[in-house]
Formats: structure tokens, C-alpha cells, sequence
């Protein structure tokens, strides 16, 4: 009878064993399917997806033919400002870079035909340097840096800044300076360059664009 008991505990402790083994064998794949799950996440989030940009769009620049200010009211004898138009090309090359669920980040150079200073070497880009973002439209500021090699004066002189309205691959642009900060001019005058435009008309679609999202900065929608 011992004999009998004996030899079912043994038979049972074995099935116990095997039992166990096979969950065991059976959680091992899951664990490590969750720590592979795990990681891949950690570098999906962390992971800066990035793309190189090199474009040439075609764009207007728009100068005020008056200096500031000006009344934008439209019952007002300033709102009849008068504005010169020529077309351009702006130079757009870098890098963009997205991580998951979060704005991108622009590391590019922007020149302006034109606008020799952009593309002198003697200035340096900083930006786009981001502020805001509604409806995939960027909005911030550029800088241009006068490298102080190139001066035996104060650099900050030679600052360049402008702001900038943009989408996420420049299809749509728009900076606004004044004459005296980009041109030298001691009585300043509103300065755009817009794009991608080929024309006033498409400019102008462009600015009512950047306004319908961005109405508290009064861009004017006319050139």
C-alpha cells in the first residue's frame, strides 16, 4: 500500500513539474514580447524622424512705398498705402526633424535673391525659432548673426531678424521685417516676402491665409 502511495506522489510531483515548466515556457515568449514592446517604444518617442529640405520657392516681395505707421482701418486715408512688388526666390536648406506627438524642429538656412547679406557668409541663420502653432501653420522668428570677424564694430549692428509664418514643409511662407532692418534705411518701411507665389494674386492668397489663422497679428491680405 506504501509502495502504491509512493509511486502516486512521484507521479504527481512529476505532473506538477511538467505543468509548471510548461507555463513557464509558455511566459518566457510573453515577457520577452513585452520588453522588445517596451524598448521599441522608449526609441520610437525618443527617435527624432528627420528629412532634408533643399527648395527654391518662388515668392514677392512686398515694400511699403511710405514709411510707418500706417492706419489699417479701412476708413482710414493711410489704408490706401501703396506697396511695390517684384518677385524672388527663396532659398530654403537643412533638416527637419519630428519626434512622435510633438512639433517639429526646423534646423535650416533661409536666403532671399535679392538680399545679398543672406548669402554673403559673413551672417549666420538661428531658427526658424519656433513660438506658436495653430492649423500645422508655424509662426517665430529668424535671426541672421554678423559674425564678429567680419567687424571692428559692435556686430549687433549688423543683426538681421524677421518674423516667419510657415507650414511644416515651406509650401507656404511669409516674412515680415521692416526696410530698415534688412535694406539699411533710416525711415523704416514695412517689408513681406511671401511664397510660394509666382504672382500678386497668389501673394495675396498666401497673406489671407496666414491672417485667417493668425488674425490677432494684422497681417494685411492686399499687395
Amino acid at each position: 500500500m506504501n509502495g502504491i502511495t509512493k509511486r502516486t506522489n512521484e507521479t504527481f510531483n512529476q505532473d506538477k513539474n511538467l505543468q509548471d515548466e510548461g507555463g513557464n515556457a509558455i511566459k518566457t515568449p510573453y515577457a520577452i514580447g513585452l520588453m522588445v514592446l517596451f524598448f521599441l517604444a522608449i526609441f520610437l518617442w525618443e527617435f527624432p524622424f528627420s528629412k532634408t529640405i533643399n527648395k527654391e520657392i518662388p515668392a514677392i516681395v512686398s515694400i511699403a512705398d511710405t514709411p510707418y505707421p500706417y492706419d489699417r482701418s479701412e476708413d482710414s486715408e493711410e489704408s490706401m498705402t501703396t506697396y511695390t512688388n517684384k518677385p524672388t526666390v527663396i532659398h530654403v536648406q537643412g533638416k527637419i526633424s519630428r519626434k512622435l506627438f510633438r512639433k517639429p524642429e526646423f534646423d535650416t538656412q533661409i536666403k532671399v535673391d535679392g538680399f545679398n547679406w543672406t548669402t554673403d557668409g559673413r551672417h549666420s541663420m538661428n531658427g526658424p525659432i519656433l513660438s506658436e502653432r495653430k492649423d500645422d501653420l508655424n509662426t517665430g522668428g529668424v535671426i541672421y548673426d554678423y559674425e564678429t570677424r567680419y567687424s571692428s564694430s559692435d556686430p549687433f549692428e549688423y543683426v538681421k531678424s524677421a518674423m516667419i509664418f510657415f507650414d511644416d514643409d515651406f509650401e507656404q511662407i511669409l516674412l515680415s521685417s521692416t526696410t530698415e532692418i534688412w535694406m539699411g534705411e533710416k525711415e523704416p518701411r514695412e517689408l513681406l516676402i511671401i511664397g510660394s507665389a509666382a504672382n500678386d494674386e497668389e501673394a495675396e492668397q498666401v497673406l489671407r491665409s496666414v491672417r485667417e489663422i493668425y488674425p490677432e497679428w494684422n497681417i494685411r491680405t492686399e499687395l
